[in-house]
């Protein structure tokens, strides 16, 4: 049992080098899925890979997207990396940043990401319009950031962000926050403080799509009853009850109930499965996928498919994010999970929905028309 508390430990591998990264780094069928292509695209709705160097993956970005057919990755900032430690359960928070320090991090990794993108050709989603582009074959990136602290007192900062190209916001992740409370620490503002609601407002305002995953229950509930437009849940799993700061293991803590997921779906919103491998799976609860485990991978997807429905499951892989524990690792590894759908017996329109379709129409629901 002491190994499944590793789940997340080879993170701080991941954190470390983040903390050193400067500027490197209505539920309509989307039209055009009628009938399978040769290749189906892969849109990703979580991923971390190449975003400092060579992280937990030695694979790069631009040349795994344009090799695999990935044409659409969510990549994204992990804008508290710099305070965050691993503690015996997983991922905490080691220090206290002021604003200012969040905002100049946040920042200078976007700035980063950005400055990767132009340099290896990789096109950055904008619009509605880029989406339809990166279903045609256009590689894109969608810039994200895993977490919201760099907004602390009102809303400029994103603003700024939305210039900048970010157009996926994740409200919470591991550090104290004034936005809201997070599933892996107790809870101070009993879900989503008056700024998080206005946060979400703001976002749908602009175009930014809002992400929720890392949210505590009471904080999800809060998000439920302010947002108009989809959500979605990047990355993690789903089960019968949600996870909370109070389970034994970080993976534990990271799940979302059933329930949950439904009033995700029932919102349009989209539920991103992640590509954990635990080490001892057989002694594991509810999710019993193993490292390097594709075709449980693939599995737990068709499951999910069948818990809320074929138009609200998507990948949400966490490559790099997940460290040494991980199903996938680079996208070769996605593009199996892909083909090993067809063994779930899942039918073509099905398998585009979760490999590409879902996400393309969230984001399209959201996003700035052109």
């Amino acid at each position: 049992m002491r190994d499944m508390s590793k789940a997340f430990q080879d993170r701080r591998a991941l954190l470390g080098r983040l903390a050193g990264m400067g500027a490197a780094a209505a539920f309509m069928p989307l039209a055009g899925f009628a009938q399978a292509p040769a290749r189906v695209p892969i849109a990703d709705m979580h991923s971390h890979l190449g975003i400092v160097g060579r992280t937990r993956s030695p694979a790069d970005l631009a040349t795994e997207m344009k090799t695999h057919g990935a044409t659409l990755v969510s990549w994204a900032v992990v804008g508290d990396a710099l305070w965050l430690a691993y503690g015996p359960k997983g991922i905490v928070q080691k220090s206290e940043p002021t604003p200012a320090e969040l905002s100049a991090f946040f920042e200078k990794t976007l700035s980063g990401m950005v400055t990767y993108a132009e340099q290896n050709q990789l096109a950055i989603v904008r619009t509605g319009a880029d989406v339809d582009a990166a279903l045609g074959g256009k590689h894109s990136v969608l810039l994200a950031s895993e977490s919201a602290e760099f907004i602390s007192t009102d809303l400029a900062p994103l603003k700024k962000a939305f210039d900048m190209g970010l157009r996926q916001l994740q409200l919470v992740h591991y550090i104290r926050n004034p936005i809201g409370d997070f599933s892996t620490a107790s809870p101070v503002h009993k879900g989503l403080s008056p700024l998080g609601r206005d946060v979400i407002k703001a976002c749908e305002a602009q175009g930014i799509l809002v992400d929720l995953a890392h949210c505590s229950t009471q904080a999800l509930e809060h998000a439920f009853e302010t947002a108009t437009k989809p959500m979605i849940w990047s990355h993690g799993w789903v089960d019968s009850d949600a996870g909370e700061y109070r389970d034994q293991y970080g993976y534990l803590m990271r799940r979302l109930s059933v329930a949950q997921a439904k009033k995700i779906a029932a919102g349009g919103g989209v539920v991103g499965l992640w590509g954990l491998g635990l080490r001892q799976p057989a002694n594991a609860f509810g999710w019993k996928v193993g490292l390097q485990d594709r075709a449980g991978y693939a599995r737990e997807l068709a499951r999910l498919v069948g818990m809320i429905g074929a138009d609200h499951v998507a990948l949400g892989t966490d490559i790099a994010g997940v460290g040494d524990d991980w199903t996938t690792n680079d996208y070769s590894h996605v593009r199996e999970v892909v083909q090993l759908l067809e063994g779930q017996k899942l039918d073509a329109a099905t398998i585009e929905k979760v490999a590409f379709g879902n996400f393309a129409r969230v984001l399209k629901a959201t996003l700035p028309k052109a």
